[in-house]
């Protein structure tokens, strides 16, 4: 498989990215699993720590390196580059593949979800997902990018917030 990296000029094209990867290669999650058991069938705070176990990896310098959700699971634990975007792009894909396994019984789709560009001062420096059920109104936070971050709760409160949905862009 063809490794790509895409310089990156701004946070909404790393957005764009996210959005495009995470709709294109969704279904690049059903070929993975943990105990035998499908990771496209966990429940999101399941999925979640399945995520946040896997060594985070930033990229290097000058080179911002945006992959589908197979390079990101495959090379997870190679010293590949797995950072915020990376599994925003894989929490994004895990959602939409639920909707869609929804949509292929039959049934309504289960989630919203929504794309977070933040930052602890005025400046973006941080992407991460919101997901609520589409029963509900509260958005709940779903980053996994740190071992120290909780399922549930925002990574910190920021200064900078920028919110995307699909249809913005």
């Amino acid at each position: 498989m063809k490794l790509t990296q895409k310089p990156l000029e701004s946070y909404t094209q790393t957005v764009k990215e996210v959005f495009r990867l995470s709709e294109k290669y969704f279904k690049d999650l059903l070929e993975f699993n943990k105990h035998g058991k499908p990771i496209a069938s966990f429940e999101p705070i399941e999925f979640f720590k399945y995520v946040q176990d896997c060594e985070y990896v930033k990229d290097p310098p000058g080179i911002e390196f945006v992959n589908r959700p197979k390079i990101s699971l495959l090379l997870a634990g190679s010293g590949h580059p797995f950072d915020c975007d990376d599994r925003t792009i894989l929490s994004l894909a895990y959602f939409k593949l639920r909707n869609y396994t929804q949509k292929l019984l039959g049934r309504k789709e289960l989630f919203d979800y929504r794309v977070l560009v933040v930052g602890k001062a005025d400046r973006p420096h941080h992407i991460y997902i919101e997901f609520k059920n589409k029963t509900d109104s509260n958005w709940i936070p779903f980053d996994p990018t740190y071992p120290y971050n909780v399922f549930g709760v925002k990574p910190f409160t920021p200064g900078f917030i920028k919110i995307f949905y699909e249809n913005d862009l």
